[in-house]
């Protein structure tokens, strides 16, 4: 039977929630530990671009209409 990657990815998740106590804190510092050690192996490529530039980001934005009197 072949695996559901978006499970696959859920369960490592949990996994490295788990490993930081299922603290929220400790789950983000440890993506940011990950995160630097990527960018210092220079194996993958990071870019840093302002969201003005990204396509996507007017897709996330919300706009609150008036209620009508």
């Amino acid at each position: 039977m072949e695996t559901d990657p978006l499970n696959e990815v859920r369960n490592i998740r949990r996994m490295i929630s788990k490993e930081c106590g299922d603290d929220p804190k400790k789950v983000f510092e440890y993506y940011l530990k990950h995160q630097e050690e990527s960018k210092r192996s220079r194996k993958y490529r990071f870019v840093n671009a302002p969201m003005e530039s990204a396509n996507a980001a007017h897709a996330t934005e919300q706009t609150v209409e008036p209620e009508p009197e």
